[in-house]
């Protein structure tokens, strides 16, 4: 469902997860210094028109699932090429078109210099022309994410090649979790350093070995 444009602050609703600073870095895997600041630069300043993007203490801030995947489409874009000027206007744009607040949410595409975004079955240029442009584009990049039938983002999958674990935003308010269960691979992971092998753990949950490892694999990802 594609949340309503407001004039308030982003506040945190039950089913859109709750992240603190530190979990978007980690679950990302970008410094925490880089996302802080693009909270506030970015978020709470630039996209800001309709209200700050995130909610709670000033010293512990926090955002919602889509803003998260927001962040990661973002980053995406400027490893592509695309300048922070170009997105910024693409984000006004295509937040205005569909009405959301959250466009990179949304099933945006990119070749390094232009943004395109899906409208009524459509590739459109988010350049503000809102014109058609049916130049080959490169397949969407945001391939760790899951989309609804609405094209806004519903899952985000951490771990490269896999889809064992999942952020959801409707399971345990977003941590990561075994794909399907409630189960977050934090649990796993304490359990492990407390001395518990991979094949009891797996006994214990009713869980695959690739599952058990994927959990532990997600907190190397760093190391």
């Amino acid at each position: 469902m594609i949340v309503e444009m407001s004039n308030k602050t982003h506040q945190a609703r039950l089913g859109e997860g709750i992240f603190l600073t530190s979990d978007v870095a980690e679950i990302l895997q970008l410094p925490y210094s880089k996302v802080r600041r693009w909270m506030i630069e970015m978020w709470d300043s630039r996209f800001a028109d309709k209200g700050s993007y995130s909610f709670g203490d000033t010293g512990n801030r926090a955002v919602n699932f889509y803003t998260l995947i927001e962040f990661f489409t973002f980053y995406q874009l400027r490893l592509k090429g695309v300048s922070a000027q170009k997105i910024q206007r693409a984000h006004s744009t295509i937040s205005r078109e569909l009405g959301t607040p959250y466009p990179f949410a949304t099933n945006i595409r990119t070749d390094g210099k232009e943004i395109w975004y899906e409208y009524l079955d459509e590739l459109v240029n988010a350049n503000g022309k809102m014109q058609m442009d049916f130049k080959t584009i490169l397949n969407p990049f945001l391939h760790k994410i899951e989309f609804g039938k609405n094209n806004l983002a519903e899952l985000f999958y951490p771990l490269e090649k896999s889809r064992n674990i999942v952020v959801d935003p409707k399971r345990q308010f977003g941590q990561p979790t075994v794909n399907g269960r409630n189960l977050r691979i934090e649990t796993i992971k304490k359990m492990y350093d407390g001395g518990e092998t991979k094949k009891n753990i797996c006994l214990l949950y009713d869980l695959k070995p690739s599952e058990v490892d994927d959990a532990l694999r997600y907190y190397k990802r760093a190391s």
